[in-house]
């Protein structure tokens, strides 16, 4: 895949087939696509070098601008006030995020609409058990490594008898902020030691966009995946259903809108 001029332009976004949407039959194909990891589509894919998008038909004028954004949805981020006197770090973010996430009378609606945003909705149709913690520390095999955090991680159980264990990881970029060496690999290593299966986890980078320094970290990290801010923003905004939402999360997406950038 690597050899092939075209596959490496795609994958280092010369060629931009990314958009905001995920549609039904976006996820359907993900799911297909998800099980053929092998394939340098499906990678390319994974990476978010490719993605199914919905184009902009300007002869329908202010509507093709609805129909991207889900303008029409009421409640909309798009709508509420940022928060402006205050510029966010990473970890207040994160927090934030696992806050409103974990609330528990719509925690799993929520989660659930964040991982059909990130194209994992095959992962969280059944889910039992499910916990949300923000800079969670990770295993260490010696005394002496360094103890990382991650960002936001997510994991659940399915209702079957054997409780199959699930988790999603999610590193989160903001602007002027790079992977680390070894972060995305100690991450994978906590969920090994944590007895996760590989087919019941999604390990997401969350940047503004994507850079040489990204794509080299991915290179070394195949089984990662990569998605824009403000794609997963609008993404979760159409899974979410209005009665799980509020007043209070509305602002906090619009805030991290504007300052993810």
């Amino acid at each position: 895949m690597n050899s092939n001029p075209a596959m490496r332009a795609i994958r280092r976004g010369a060629f931009k087939f990314r958009g905001p949407v995920w549609s039904e039959e976006s996820r359907k194909a993900l799911v297909v696509v998800h099980e053929r990891l092998s394939d340098a589509v499906a990678v390319a894919i994974g990476k978010g070098a490719l993605s199914f998008s919905e184009t902009l038909d300007w002869s329908r004028g202010y509507s093709a601008l609805e129909s991207t954004f889900e303008l029409k949805r009421q409640p909309h981020l798009f709508r509420a006030e940022p928060v402006v006197w205050a510029k966010f770090t990473e970890p207040q973010f994160t927090k934030g995020f696992a806050y409103f996430l974990d609330m528990p009378a719509v925690r799993i609606q929520r989660v659930r609409a964040l991982l059909v945003a990130l194209g994992a909705g095959w992962l969280c149709e059944d889910m039992c058990d499910l916990t949300v913690t923000a800079e969670a520390p990770t295993a260490r095999k010696r005394r002496s490594a360094r103890k990382r955090r991650i960002d936001l991680l997510i994991e659940w159980k399915d209702s079957s008898e054997k409780k199959n264990r699930y988790a999603a990881v999610i590193e989160a970029k903001l602007p002027g902020n790079r992977i680390t060496v070894d972060q995305l690999a100690a991450y994978r290593r906590h969920l090994k030691h944590r007895k996760i299966s590989q087919e019941r986890w999604l390990l997401v980078v969350v940047s503004p966009r994507r850079d040489a320094h990204t794509d080299k970290m991915l290179d070394k990290n195949q089984d990662w995946c990569w998605m824009a801010w403000r794609d997963l923003l609008i993404a979760h905004e159409r899974a979410l259903p209005v009665e799980c939402d509020d007043d209070a999360y509305l602002q906090f997406r619009r805030t991290l809108w504007d300052q993810a950038g």
